[in-house]
């Protein structure tokens, strides 16, 4: 069991591309409850800002519901993608590897709250500016997740390309609480 020290370093390695710990988490059959973490805070994080910022009397529900359908919605979107994968491009790849590499890279979200929480304390950036910051974010876990499926189990660019894509759209089209930020 690794401790969340752990697990974040992995997880600041893993956003930056480094092979050897595509290869380890994409081995290790036991990363996936740390991608099931990951995937957890980054939502928790996300309501971050409604938390600080509201006086609603439901708030915990409204955190508690919407981290289980973003959790949900996450486990859908990988399954789809696996689907994909081994359906439709006929790759051999283990399901277990697919939702820890998309459970990672939706760590990402993280980010989001992280700008609207800066955005709230320090100044307003605007709306155009906060618009292009989500894309680049959606963008960043496009490439994550494509390139850790290059690199981890060597599948082809195209088929990387496309199964991120299909990933990216089934998760922000499931997800209610991934909805609110686009």
């Amino acid at each position: 069991m690794n401790t969340f020290k752990d697990v974040w370093k992995q997880f600041k390695l893993f956003i930056r591309f480094d092979s050897e710990t595509i290869l380890k988490i994409s081995q290790d059959r036991y990363e996936t409850g740390n991608a099931f973490l990951v995937v957890t805070i980054s939502l928790l994080a996300l309501y971050a800002p409604i938390f600080l910022n509201s006086n609603l009397s439901n708030i915990f529900d409204l955190i508690f519901f919407g981290v289980l359908d973003g959790t949900f919605s996450w486990v859908f979107s990988s399954l789809v993608m696996w689907f994909a994968l081994g359906r439709i491009f006929k790759e051999n790849i283990d399901l277990n590897a697919v939702v820890t590499i998309t459970g990672y890279s939706h760590g990402l979200i993280g980010f989001v709250a992280l700008w609207y929480v800066i955005q709230s304390s320090l100044m307003n950036f605007g709306e155009r500016i906060n618009q292009v910051f989500i894309l680049l974010i959606i963008f960043w876990i496009y490439m994550t997740v494509s390139k850790s499926l290059e690199s981890g189990f060597f599948i082809e660019k195209r088929n990387t390309r496309l199964a991120s894509a299909i990933f990216i759209f089934i998760l922000f089209w499931t997800s209610d609480p991934l909805k609110i930020i686009i």
